[in-house]
């Protein structure tokens, strides 16, 4: 996947057909009828030769790619509507001096949400392991003058000090996978206290937290490790279907409180 970092922003600007149909996307109220709408209204995005373009969404100057990561492409053409209850209650969460915690971070769609909301102080630490997302999140962050609002950590988060294997998803670089051994680029793995401590944060207010079934040793670790003080007071994280109950029950028995549920996601506050 190839991504412009050097020309300007504006070069990659919809045009014709693609420009009409997200500019009909972004009149669209964000309920279920209109999302439908909204999908078929998409395909002169998705069906161009245009690899890259160049949206200012909520507020923000980003290039974003338009087919191979599926999270971007709905950031892409969609924005209103992808996870709109999730940046809803996050917005919530969210204040002056706030510490975000961006686990598997992708190309930032939480990450820039966050930002967007231009509170002062706010702080991002993201974590992403995969090169093309890293790049694409510091050209954006670059562009928009936000670099020093972010600490991100090239690495992935594992239970204990190691080395891991990325292995990117042919269809989607967003599902990429971290495994103990295999043949794709070996990064490191590294604890997620250890990374609080690095960044010298002692409070997280809010966390999405999405590395692909990893997140339950992941945050096992980090209980038993982490003073609660620092346990991040506000999470979203993916417990619906298949797979999503242990990520549940790990938050609940850690006190927990399951606010709502989402098509994908559970939206958990930390009791007092």
């Amino acid at each position: 996947m190839t991504f412009d970092t050097t020309s300007p922003w504006g070069t990659w600007k919809p045009r014709g057909a693609a420009a009409f149909s997200l500019k009909l996307i972004d009149l669209l109220p964000p309920s279920g009828i209109f999302r439908k709408l909204a999908f078929l209204l998409r395909k002169p995005v998705k069906n161009s030769e245009q690899a890259v373009y160049d949206r200012e969404i909520w507020g923000l100057k980003l290039r974003l790619g338009a087919r191979g990561n599926l999270t971007e492409q709905r950031w892409l053409t969609m924005a209103n509507f992808h996870d709109a209850p999730e940046r809803d209650a996050l917005r919530g969460a969210l204040h002056p001096g706030a510490v975000f915690l961006d686990v598997g971070a992708n190309a930032g769609f939480y990450t820039f949400w966050a930002l967007s909301q231009r509170h002062a102080g706010l702080r991002v630490i993201a974590v992403e392991p995969t090169e093309i997302m890293l790049e694409r999140m510091r050209h954006n962050l670059a562009a928009n003058n936000l670099t020093s609002s972010v600490t991100l950590f090239p690495c992935a988060v594992t239970p204990t000090p190691c080395e891991v294997v990325i292995e990117e998803h042919a269809g989607n670089v967003g599902q990429t996978a971290v495994r103990s051994e295999g043949s794709g680029r070996r990064v490191p793995g590294r604890p997620l206290l250890d990374l609080l401590m690095e960044a010298g944060v002692d409070r997280v207010d809010a966390m999405k937290i999405d590395i692909e079934g990893f997140e339950v040793p992941v945050l096992e670790a980090f209980f038993k490790t982490a003073p609660r003080t620092i346990w991040p007071r506000f999470v979203i994280g993916e417990i619906v279907g298949e797979g999503g109950e242990p990520l549940k029950n790990l938050l609940v028995s850690h006190g927990y409180r399951l606010d709502r549920c989402t098509k994908m996601n559970g939206i958990l506050v930390l009791t007092e």
